[in-house]
């Protein structure tokens, strides 16, 4: 009989292959993004008006806000 192999999903492979700095590096880089997506979209609700130069800014503004609020 043959026993049936578990497939990885990709996020597994890579988590496995690669060393954990690199792993570590992309769950802050995701945790980071999530954040400023959280900041962003009260910004978002209130000031975009379907224009792509307005959610540029209001990116910039969240990325502001997150590092200011990073601050000691």
């Amino acid at each position: 009989m043959k026993s049936k192999e578990k497939k990885l999903s990709d996020f597994e492979i890579e988590e496995k292959t690669s060393g954990g700095a690199v792993y570590e590096m992309g769950v802050k880089e995701s945790k980071r993004s999530k954040a400023i997506r959280n900041i962003a979209q009260p910004l978002m609700d209130k000031h975009w008006k379907h224009d792509v130069t307005n959610l540029h800014r209001i990116y910039k503004v969240a990325e502001y806000l997150l590092k200011r609020k990073n601050r000691r």
